[in-house]
């Protein structure tokens, strides 16, 4: 977790770098939401809003924020467009149309569950181009949490997928849902996004495990995906998990381990 550091107490160059492409700032309001770039920001300037967020040129997570930009013009219809994307004076810093909204509510019966469907439904027509690269395959991310990696093989595909549904990565505006943070776009199957977002539900929204596949039945590729696959990825997040939740102090990262733990039970119970 990074400490987020004030507009004022930037450094002057690089607040004179953000300047030069939006036009003369009026006003800056720091975000509240999320805590890995210190610097992320919401501008009014002359022309018009813009997101900031940003990092040493040298974080080690520098290279999550080229995976955003390299991803985005995939997403532009269901994600805010990237407007500019700088790496000078010390830092790594990508503006973002702004996207009005709040995050989403997972909670049983909420409205922003229809828009989640919508959005992942939307997602999973999106092409991905026949050189994929930079983005991560599914079998490779989750592979190291198996007895066999050569099961992982189960978790390939060529569908583009977020695979980060938490709550504060959906906002919610009066007609239409955005995804942002595209932090890890993963080449996988149909049904990994409606698959991490039952682990999202049952931590962030108070679901069941039951409760939360069923709103992930809502999207067909989860409907159809073979049960043993399904069982496999619950028991990969269980180790997956765990193991974040270890190396955390924080109490979300173990709320998603339980999470994990009572999907996987469930599972296995049937």
């Amino acid at each position: 977790m990074e400490q987020r550091i004030a507009w004022d107490d930037l450094p002057g160059p690089l607040k004179r770098a953000v300047e030069a492409r939006t036009g003369p700032i009026t006003r800056v309001r720091v975000a509240s939401a999320g805590q890995n770039s210190p610097l992320a920001a919401i501008i009014d300037a002359r022309d018009g809003k813009v997101f900031a967020k940003g990092l040493p040129s040298a974080h080690r997570r520098v290279v999550t924020q080229a995976l955003e930009a390299a991803v985005a013009p995939l997403v532009k219809e269901i994600s805010p467009a990237l407007l500019w994307h700088f790496d000078d004076v010390g830092w790594n810093v990508p503006g973002y149309q702004y996207a009005p909204g709040r995050h989403a509510d997972y909670s049983p019966g909420s409205p922003d569950l229809d828009r989640l469907v919508q959005l992942m439904n939307a997602l999973s027509t999106i092409k991905v181009p026949d050189d994929p690269r930079p983005f991560k395959r599914a079998e490779d991310r989750w592979k190291p949490y198996l007895d066999d990696p050569d099961t992982a093989v189960v978790f390939a595909g060529q569908v583009l997928t977020h695979s980060d549904w938490t709550p504060d990565n959906v906002l919610i505006a009066e007609h239409r849902a955005w995804l942002i943070d595209w932090a890890w776009p993963t080449l996988g199957t149909a049904w990994t996004d409606p698959a991490c977002w039952v682990l999202r539900l049952m931590a962030s929204g108070a679901h069941t495990a039951h409760e939360a596949e069923r709103q992930a039945s809502r999207l067909p590729a989860f409907q159809a995906a073979a049960p043993a696959h399904i069982d496999l990825f619950a028991a990969v997040n269980v180790r997956l998990w765990d193991e974040i939740a270890n190396a955390s102090t924080s109490a979300w990262t173990n709320k998603m381990a339980q999470a994990a733990k009572s999907w996987a039970a469930c599972r296995q119970a049937r």
